[in-house]
């Protein structure tokens, strides 16, 4: 997704990979325009919720990072970026 509003709407309110044919889920990253590291995920079904430490981030656009290795053994790594809308 290019956006998402965690608004607490239940609609698009977590920002989380869909690893289709991913046989080893590595992690799913978020960082800031800065490059901090603002989210960490080794488990698929988890998301960000646009909160760090609980408090909430503002509208910006923020940096994905997502890796794993599929069923014939090829290591995906993908990278883009996202707009969390308030």
């Amino acid at each position: 997704p290019t956006a998402f509003t965690p608004n607490g709407d239940r609609l698009n309110d977590i920002l989380t990979p869909i690893p289709v044919g991913i046989a080893d889920f590595q992690f799913f990253r978020i960082y800031n325009r800065w490059g901090q590291l603002l989210f960490s995920t080794t488990s698929t079904g988890r998301g960000w919720n646009g909160l760090v430490k609980g408090k909430e981030q503002g509208s910006d656009t923020y940096v994905w990072h997502v890796k794993g290795v599929d069923f014939t053994g090829r290591v995906i790594e993908k990278k883009g970026t996202t707009t969390l809308v308030r």
